[in-house]
């Protein structure tokens, strides 16, 4: 989990992302905020990633106090959740975070020179992009490793594809039910 920003003040004044990602299925969770408090962290964290998916073992963040005070280290002992923390000297160290916030970033000052300052209505568009794109370290997007199928994306309605031109219910609830059971083989081949 980190914190970007700030970003020029957008709809309430929001000018931060908070962001989370799943090591493994690599989805990725946003929030725009107007200010970057614990309390506002640990209601994003249990709003967004506990209630959606259960809890972690392991949260890893950088340093910041929004994370590392005795407010949100209760909060993770109360879960169960061990949290780490990036070193100091080296806050690269969470790639997966820095790579994704890159990402997320090109996305958000695209919106930021097409859309002054609409960025934070954009935020949930360039999530979708982000969670329906194939990833390189897994070759599966984090869409298909967390929910077993890909998405359904716009464009496919627009052209129709064979997924809706050929769509048949019967045969969708089976091969839903197939996507399932195959999910588990899916993450372990994503993990090797």
């Amino acid at each position: 989990m980190d914190i970007m920003g700030p970003f020029p003040p957008a709809t309430a004044q929001r000018r931060f992302v908070i962001v989370a990602i799943d090591y493994f299925t690599k989805w990725a969770e946003a929030e725009a905020l107007a200010t970057i408090t614990e309390k506002k962290c640990e209601d994003f964290f249990w709003r967004a990633i506990v209630c959606r998916f259960g809890i972690p073992r392991v949260l890893v963040t950088d340093n910041g106090k929004q994370f590392d005070n005795p407010t949100f280290r209760t909060f993770c002992t109360n879960l169960a959740i061990k949290q780490r923390f990036t070193s100091v000297a080296h806050p690269q160290t969470n790639g997966q975070t820095e790579v994704t916030n890159r990402t997320l970033l090109q996305g958000i000052k695209k919106k930021l020179d097409g859309a002054k300052g609409l960025w934070v209505e954009e935020l949930p568009k360039i999530l979708w992009a982000y969670n329906t794109t194939t990833r390189n370290p897994t070759g599966e997007t984090p869409f298909s490793l967390s929910f077993g199928t890909e998405a359904l994306i716009p464009v496919e309605v627009g052209l129709p594809s064979l997924r809706l031109t050929a769509y048949d219910l019967i045969q969708n609830e089976e091969a839903l039910r197939a996507n399932l059971d195959l999910l588990e083989e899916r993450q372990e081949q994503a993990a090797m």
